[in-house]
C-alpha cells in the first residue's frame, strides 16, 4: 500500500464527513441567517436532527449511507451491483439514521422489490449522490465506469436526474484520486460526463463561479440567479421556497452548487468545504460533496488536523454500531478500499494478459 494513494482516499471519505458535519447545523438556513449567527461557519456545532447523532462533529445520513456502500465493496472486495449493495443496506442500516426516503426503500428491497429498480418513484433526495464517493474510488483513472457504475447503483434509492447528478460525481472522485489529476480536469471530467439537465445545471452554476469575484458573491448570484422553485416538490409553493421557508435537496441543485463552490476556491479542500457550509440550504450534502472530490484531489494531509481528529471522535459510537469493531473508523475504511484498488489491479493485470493471449 502506498502512502500518496491512501491519504488520498482517506482525504476523500473525511473529508466528506468533516462537511456533512460541518453543515448539519445549519441543514435549511439561508447563507443571510448563517452570516448573522455565526458570521462565517467553521466549526462544529451540535443539531437538532431526528436521524443522526446530533453531537458537534457527528454525520448525518449522508455519511451513513456512504460508508454502508463503502463496507458493500470492502466486503465483496470489488465493485458492486445493486443486489450487492442493496443486501448490505438492509442488513447494516440503523433506520434511525436516515431520512423517509431510505426507509422507505429498506420496506420495498425487505419485501422482495427488485433493487435494479427500487428507487423508482422515488422522493427527489441526493443522499445516494452524496454516499457514491466510494464506487469513484475503486474506479480510480476510469470515470466512464464510475459513471456507469454510479448510474446503475443510483436505482437503489433514486429515479430520474438525480441518478444522473449520483454519476457525475462518481465520475467526478474517479479522476480527483487519479495521480496528476487537478481542479481543472476534474471539472472538465464532471462536465463530460453529465448528461440532461444535469449538464445544463452545472453549466450555469459553473458560469456563475467563473463571473464571480469571490465566494460571497457567488453564493449571492447562486441565490438569485440559479435556483428554480420547480425542483421542489408539487405540494410546496413558489412564495414559501423563495422566502426560505422551505428548500430542494435536489441533485439539480446540490451538485452543480458544490461543483461551483470547488471552481470559486480552486479546488482548495478546507476553503471548499466552508463555502460549500456556508452557501446554507442543503448544506451538509453540497459541504459533502465538495469535501469529498476535494479531499480526494489533494489528500487528507491538506485537511485542517483538528477537523480530522474531532470528526473521527464524534463518531466512534455510529462505527461500533456499523461494524462492530471499536476500531473502526474512517481512516481504517480507507485502507480497506486501497485493499480493493490492489485487488482491482490484479484482475487488470490478469485480464490484459487473456488478452495478449488471444490476440497474438
Amino acid at each position: 500500500m502506498t502512502t500518496e494513494i491512501a491519504d488520498d482516499v482517506y482525504g476523500c471519505l473525511i473529508g466528506g464527513a468533516i462537511g456533512d458535519a460541518l453543515g448539519a447545523p445549519v441543514e435549511g438556513w439561508t447563507y443571510e441567517r448563517i452570516e448573522e449567527e455565526y458570521g462565517t461557519l467553521q466549526d462544529f456545532k451540535q443539531y437538532d436532527m431526528p436521524y443522526a447523532n446530533t453531537h458537534a462533529g457527528a454525520v448525518t445520513s449522508d455519511t451513513t449511507l456512504r460508508q454502508i456502500l463503502s463496507l458493500a465493496i470492502v466486503e465483496n472486495g470489488s465493485r458492486v451491483t445493486p443486489e450487492e449493495f442493496g443486501q448490505v443496506f438492509c442488513d447494516r442500516l440503523n433506520p434511525d439514521r436516515v431520512w423517509i426516503n431510505e426507509e422507505i426503500i429498506v420496506n420495498k428491497l425487505s419485501a422482495g422489490m427488485d433493487p435494479w429498480s427500487s428507487g423508482t418513484g422515488s422522493i427527489p433526495d441526493n443522499k445516494m449522490t452524496s454516499a457514491i464517493t466510494p464506487v469513484g474510488i475503486v474506479n480510480l483513472g476510469a470515470p466512464t465506469q464510475a459513471y456507469q457504475d454510479g448510474f446503475v447503483l443510483a436505482s437503489v434509492l433514486q429515479d430520474g436526474p438525480d441518478r444522473h447528478g449520483t454519476a457525475t460525481v462518481a465520475a467526478g472522485v474517479a479522476e480527483a484520486i487519479t495521480r496528476g489529476a487537478t481542479i481543472d480536469t476534474v471539472l472538465a471530467t464532471m462536465t463530460e460526463h453529465a448528461t440532461g439537465k444535469m449538464d445544463r445545471a452545472m453549466d450555469i452554476a459553473i458560469g456563475l463561479a467563473e463571473e464571480s469575484d469571490t465566494p460571497e458573491d457567488l453564493i449571492e448570484r447562486l441565490y438569485d440567479e440559479f435556483l428554480d422553485w420547480r425542483w421542489l416538490p408539487s405540494r410546496w409553493d413558489r412564495e414559501k421556497y423563495h422566502e426560505g421557508e422551505v428548500f430542494s435537496a435536489n441533485t439539480l441543485e446540490v451538485v452543480p452548487v458544490a461543483v461551483a463552490m470547488l471552481r470559486i476556491c480552486d479546488g482548495e479542500v478546507n476553503r471548499s468545504i466552508i463555502e460549500g457550509v456556508n452557501y446554507g440550504r442543503d448544506s451538509d450534502a453540497v459541504a459533502t460533496i465538495a469535501g469529498s472530490i476535494a479531499g480526494a484531489l489533494h489528500g487528507a494531509d491538506e485537511i485542517r488536523s483538528d477537523w480530522k481528529s474531532k470528526c473521527e471522535t464524534a463518531n466512534r459510537e455510529f462505527f461500533a454500531e456499523l461494524e462492530d469493531d471499536p476500531d473502526a473508523d474512517f481512516r481504517s475504511m480507507a485502507d480497506r478500499l486501497v485493499g480493493v484498488l490492489e485487488r482491482e489491479r490484479d484482475r487488470a493485470e490478469e485480464r490484459a494478459r487473456m488478452l495478449s493471449e488471444v490476440l497474438e
